[in-house]
């Protein structure tokens, strides 16, 4: 479930429902890297974007339930989502991993919220991967042009940096991994997560279960990136590690259902 994408367009996507913009990106998204290091987000720009999600949610589950129902709980996730900030530090901006720990709070937010009013963590997961699919569809020419310079020499180098710094495990909830060059058949470039940001942090706030749910985002963002994701196991599903494999221009035929 993993892949940075940079901070000022990765993850604020404009979403298709209404006039919504939101923070829809998965665990790292590697080929959004391509735009470079983002810039910290001011907590009140994160509100405003989960802001925009939580309207998208809420035209998502229109005729599901009640009007006021729904009005009540998404009000309910924006105050929950404004009391989990500002996040635990994992380095800033300069972290490419960064932007993707910028979820965290959406999820939790939104499952506080609903999981009352009788929605699962799977319920939440899979309204929040609608939302991407639609912001993905939106933005796809930008996602697509992020994935073509996420094969690049020079994004490869950045990667590795950025990978190496990650071994130092210098912030308790950051992102663990190692990138390394394919064989140009199977895969081109490879990632390996031995540590997930997204868990620690969902198990910090007593809400493991989230965990599974960004990890199924990646596959949507490659697919809109062109960058041939294929993964065969998670952190979050009980593996001992997340292999991602790129494959340039590859069909990405994973998706929800895995």
């Amino acid at each position: 479930m993993h892949h940075p994408t940079p901070c000022t367009r990765r993850t604020f996507c404009s979403l298709v429902l209404g006039t919504c913009a939101c923070l829809l990106m998965p665990c790292p998204s590697l080929a959004s890297i391509a735009q470079g290091i983002g810039k910290p987000v001011s907590d009140e720009a994160l509100k405003a974007e989960f802001a925009g999600l939580c309207a998208g949610a809420e035209q998502m589950l229109a005729g599901q339930r009640p009007a006021q129902e729904l009005s009540a709980m998404f009000a309910e996730a924006r105050k929950a989502h404004a009391r989990l900030l500002p996040l635990p530090d994992i380095g800033g901006a300069e972290n490419l991993t960064y932007p993707s720990f910028l979820v965290g709070p959406q999820y939790a937010a939104l499952y506080t919220a609903m999981r009352p009013c009788g929605f699962s963590a799977q319920d939440v997961g899979k309204l929040v991967y609608d939302l991407a699919v639609y912001s993905f569809e939106a933005q796809k020419d930008v996602y697509r042009a992020n994935g073509q310079r996420f094969f690049t020499p020079e994004y490869f180098v950045l990667l590795q940096d950025w990978a190496r710094r990650s071994q130092q495990r210098r912030y308790p909830m950051d992102w663990v991994q190692t990138v390394f060059r394919g064989d140009g058949r199977d895969f081109d470039i490879g990632v390996d997560y031995t540590e997930c940001g997204l868990m620690k942090y969902f198990a910090s706030l007593g809400m493991p279960e989230l965990a599974p749910y960004p990890c199924r985002v990646d596959f949507p963002t490659a697919r809109a990136e062109g960058t041939g994701l294929v993964r065969t196991t998670t952190l979050a599903s009980g593996g001992k590690v997340c292999d991602f494999r790129y494959k340039k221009g590859r069909h990405v035929a994973q998706g929800w259902d895995l």
